[in-house]
């Protein structure tokens, strides 16, 4: 565990609820992670996405989920019935004293059951209310559902995704929910910043296509205005074909091959060596002339790298200026001494295994209120007692009544 969990946390006066699938776990987390008091709301049974693997020991089990360990860490967890009127009496209980509802569930859910924003900023007029989809919750395509997929495939980022000679392919991951679900804590802090002006709320709605669209970088500007339709381009930037990853001695670099303003750093260093081939001619100042022969060059600096390891190009071209990196293996990455020097690799214990495990932390460091990881992801209802009995104010039979009628 981290030792700065007695400070004081940078978001630690919110009270944020979530209802979410995968789509939407991450912006919990982020404010989780910040020392907000972050409840995840599951169906009696397990949320949905407890059944995403990989799993610990490879025994599949709802409480073995690495997915569900990664994305819920720092959050309490509670079981709730929202289909059932005594589920949701509960939730709006619960939202009365909530700063942030956060949810991503599939679209009329919320409005279904009664807990729409309107619903509840009628009992709670401070609360903002974060609402992340495909699509966003207006316009034509509002009731669609979708997922990470959708938001790519919608946003044109896919397009322009993968190999020149293949079909569109989805970046790895859940990339466009992670950005939607960064947009998303971006817009509930400018909310909460609002509300102490205001005194109100609001309902902030985040769309995967929009957020997948924003990633884009130039495939618009360029469409608009060259008319240029951008479409994969195999490891090449959308702005320079320079951007390679090449083979070395021990596995594979990404650096810049091309030239800036009639240098080349990568072609001064192979002359160095003496193995800089035709590279110097004054041809290859012609950029048409580059452009419709750099698979040559790409060629030759190829013959070059594969002499090196990557620590030496790494090291070597950090000294020259060059904006280069190793393309790292899991294991490289878990041994990198710069993640150990600034403490990315935190233990979480978990005392139901008699266990403690490895886990990401934080990718920022704050000097006044740092982040703090405080507990692994909850087990299935495992707050119950403590949010519905300590803070609610129900009694033991009062519990004992919900959870026979499995509403909690």
């Amino acid at each position: 565990m981290n030792d700065n969990q007695a400070n004081p946390a940078a978001l630690g006066h919110l009270i944020v609820l979530e209802v979410v699938d995968d789509i939407g776990e991450l912006c919990g987390k982020m404010f989780a992670d910040m020392g907000a008091t972050v409840t995840r709301i599951e169906p009696p049974g397990g949320a949905p996405s407890r059944s995403i693997g990989p799993f610990l020991d490879d025994k599949e089990h709802p409480e073995r989920s690495l997915h569900f360990w990664s994305y819920n860490t720092n959050k309490r967890g509670v079981t709730l019935d929202l289909d059932a009127p005594e589920g949701q009496a509960l939730f709006k209980r619960m939202a009365e004293r909530a700063d942030i509802v956060i949810e991503s569930m599939t679209p009329s859910y919320m409005d279904d059951r009664g807990l729409s924003f309107d619903d509840l900023h009628q009992l709670n007029p401070r609360l903002v209310y974060v609402s992340l989809s495909a699509y966003g919750r207006s316009g034509p395509r509002a009731n669609f559902p979708g997922g990470d997929l959708a938001g790519w495939a919608s946003s044109g980022f896919m397009y322009t995704t993968g190999w020149t000679w293949q079909p569109p392919m989805r970046p790895w991951g859940r990339q466009a929910s992670h950005a939607a679900c960064l947009y998303a804590m971006s817009g509930a802090l400018a909310a909460i910043l609002n509300r102490r002006r205001s005194g109100k709320g609001q309902h902030v709605d985040v769309s995967l296509q929009e957020a997948a669209a924003s990633t884009g970088e130039g495939y618009v500007p360029f469409y608009v205005g060259d008319n240029m339709i951008s479409g994969r381009r195999d490891n090449d930037h959308i702005n320079s074909s320079g951007f390679k990853v090449l083979l070395c001695k021990d596995g594979w670099v990404h650096f810049n091959v091309g030239w800036r303003r009639d240098k080349n750093a990568i072609v001064e260093w192979m002359t160095d060596e003496g193995v800089e081939s035709d590279l110097t001619d004054k041809k290859w100042l012609d950029p048409k002339y580059r452009r419709a022969n750099f698979d040559h060059v790409v060629e030759i600096v190829s013959e070059w790298t594969k002499n090196k390891t990557k620590t030496e190009i790494f090291e070597q071209g950090q000294e020259r200026g060059l904006e280069c990196a190793p393309v790292y293996t899991i294991p490289e990455v878990y041994d990198d001494p710069q993640l150990a020097h600034r403490g990315y690799w935190v233990d979480v214990e978990h005392p139901e295994l008699e266990r403690s495990f490895t886990y990401s932390g934080a990718p920022y460091l704050l000097s006044e209120t740092p982040w703090s990881m405080r507990r692994r992801a909850p087990l299935i209802g495992e707050d119950n007692d403590s949010i519905y009995g300590d803070e609610l104010g129900l009694d033991d039979d009062e519990l004992a009544n919900l959870t026979q009628k499995r509403i909690i």
